[in-house]
């Protein structure tokens, strides 16, 4: 082999340089083959046994969804000049930002979430069931025969430790949930699972289920409201009714003009009347902005993207464990015969 320096190639290297640095490249390869085989080779094992272990087949369910985060209107600010509120979408801002996002992780929902019934390829079956058989917990013998049910008062503790050990597993491994763009309201809400209906269906149970607690928790103020209204207005209404009888009853007797103390029922049947008819009208007014006010704050979730099949494959495949095994042993083995021909040449110099 040629003990010539390997010359870097320049902008005045001629096509002769070129072919000459390509050829003692060859040469140091034929000497030094064994690394240049060997070390991809091993690595290379080395990364199928990897990608063997570590390798997924899941599949990835994503769905953007955006929550309503506006503030009070012009409209909202010149009713409330007059008295009239008709509520706003997210009163007090309490699941804004990246608390909707903590919304998706809460015990509770996720657990909730579980436990809805779902048409899973054409058989009714809780999500739970689905999940938990993938589980290295289900196979221990403490959770041999394990039975969810949609009523969860009906588990027993040993039912209710498998649940919370789904809900673990469905936060630490299954769903995801993130807010890429900070000044913007969409979340990402995503589930991935080997089975992609599994995949799919949890999203969008994790989302209907989410979708209820946020109408439900803030809509409850304003649907109070509007119940005490509509029992008040119906109580009004009935005593409206019986002082319109009352006045027409008063009204068909034939009194004497010159006796003003006979009329004095008449007169207070009039009154009771008007007080009724202004009542039930102000009532009324009221009743409409609260229905206004609870329409405002519902739906307060909506999905903007949802995901088609196939679904997206996440993780790295086994073969690309080991193409990178192979290209990390090819570089290493590169690495070694570049020091020891640097070593060779400094023997020589010397």
């Amino acid at each position: 082999m040629t003990n010539k320096p390997l010359k870097s190639l320049n902008q005045d290297a001629s096509l002769a340089d070129i072919g000459r640095q390509l050829w003692q490249l060859w040469q140091l390869m034929k000497v030094h083959w064994r690394p240049l085989v060997i070390y991809p080779l091993l690595f290379g094992l080395v990364g199928l046994g990897v990608g063997v272990v570590l390798h997924t087949d899941k599949k990835k369910a994503e769905f953007i969804i955006a929550a309503e985060e506006q503030g009070a209107s012009g409209m909202d600010g010149l009713l409330a000049q007059f008295g009239l509120d008709i509520g706003s979408s997210n009163p007090g801002g309490v699941f804004e930002g990246e608390s909707l996002v903590r919304l998706f992780q809460i015990r509770s929902l996720v657990e909730r979430s579980l436990l809805t019934t779902v048409d899973y390829h054409g058989k009714p079956t809780l999500l739970a069931d689905l999940l938990w058989k993938d589980m290295k917990a289900s196979k221990k013998s403490i959770f041999q025969g394990v039975k969810f049910l949609s009523d969860r008062s009906k588990h027993s503790s040993l039912t209710d430790s498998a649940l919370y050990l789904a809900y673990r597993y469905v936060n630490d491994e299954v769903l995801s949930v993130s807010r890429p763009d900070k000044k913007q309201s969409f979340v990402t809400v995503s589930c991935a699972h080997r089975d992609p209906d599994v995949a799919m269906l949890l999203s969008e149970t994790m989302i209907e289920t989410v979708t209820e607690y946020y109408i439900e928790t803030l809509t409850k103020k304003a649907r109070y409201n509007l119940n005490v209204l509509r029992l008040e207005a119906d109580s009004v209404q009935k005593v409206l009714n019986k002082n319109l009888q009352t006045n027409a009853s008063m009204s068909d007797l034939n009194l004497n003009p010159l006796m003003q103390r006979a009329r004095v029922g008449q007169n207070r049947s009039m009154i009771d009347l008007q007080i009724s008819i202004s009542l039930y009208g102000e009532l009324i007014k009221n009743l409409k902005l609260a229905e206004i006010g609870l329409r405002k704050q519902t739906p307060l979730i909506q999905i903007i993207e949802r995901p088609h099949y196939p679904l997206e494959q996440v993780g790295l495949r086994w073969w690309q464990y080991v193409m990178g095994g192979l290209g990390l042993g090819l570089a290493l083995a590169f690495y070694l015969v570049y020091l020891g021909w640097l070593k060779s040449r400094s023997e020589i110099a010397a």
